[in-house]
């Protein structure tokens, strides 16, 4: 079932990345959105924008005011929080599955925490105001977003559970796992700089677990790239995390 976005001729400027808009019909791969009613579709479709995301742009800033909700399509993004001793850490993974700020649309719309694409793609976005209007008049609109938050809290204890007990390699195979679950490419444009940003490690970490990975031929790697190449393998390194926040437990 196709999502039908409504051709407007008011153009947008978004002035936080360079993102340029569509305006014709088109079909979603976000799972929130495909899998709306038709007369929720109908509601919805109208307001939403499709926008290119930009690699390591960041959609908000923590103390931000929350502007937009965005659905992600084949973007994957990234939420941060920043550690006691100036490290940034991951918290939370975004992809089709989900939706970024959905969960403070329900209270303090002022952001939390950082939040940066991790992996260039697409994204359906909608204005927050006219988000909230849209949830204060349909109650079925709001249940069918109570499992997409509920997925998104699991997800973020299950990571403070990850990071604090289980290693860089089972984190960074869980976590390579997930990107590729969301974004769908079997190269993820990666580099070792941004994983351990990710894992909250230093870099040094970072490339001796690769160059492991590498020399038992689970993945491979080049300048600003890494390709999984035997994903079952990749799977008995993950940590025991990956049933958890896998794309397949959203569903």
């Amino acid at each position: 079932m196709s999502l039908q976005i409504i051709r407007q001729n008011t153009s947008f400027q978004d002035i936080r990345m360079s993102s340029r808009d569509t305006s014709v019909s088109l079909t979603t791969e976000n799972e929130i959105l495909h899998a709306l009613a038709p007369d929720l579709k109908r509601t919805i479709a109208p307001a939403l924008k499709r926008v290119s995301l930009k690699k390591d742009t960041f959609l908000y800033q923590e103390e931000d005011m929350l502007d937009f909700i965005y659905f992600p399509e084949t973007a994957v993004v990234s939420e941060f929080k920043m550690l006691e001793d100036g490290r940034m850490v991951e918290i939370a993974v975004t992809g089709r599955e989900g939706a970024i700020g959905l969960s403070s649309v329900y209270g303090d719309t002022v952001v939390q925490n950082s939040t940066q694409v991790s992996q260039a793609g697409t994204a359906l976005k909608i204005d927050v105001d006219k988000f909230q209007r849209m949830l204060a008049a349909s109650e079925p609109l709001r249940m069918r977003l109570s499992r997409p938050i509920e997925m998104y809290i699991r997800q973020i204890s299950q990571k403070a559970i990850c990071n604090m007990y289980h290693s860089v390699k089972e984190r960074l195979c869980t976590w390579l796992l997930m990107l590729q679950d969301r974004c769908g490419s079997q190269k993820l444009n990666l580099t070792h700089e941004q994983i351990a940003r990710v894992l909250g490690v230093y870099r040094p970490s970072v490339t001796c677990i690769a160059q492991e990975l590498r020399e038992d031929r689970l993945i491979d790697y080049s300048r600003g790239g890494i390709l999984i190449r035997d994903r079952s393998k990749v799977e008995m390194s993950a940590c025991a995390c990956y049933s958890e926040m896998g794309i397949v437990a959203a569903h």
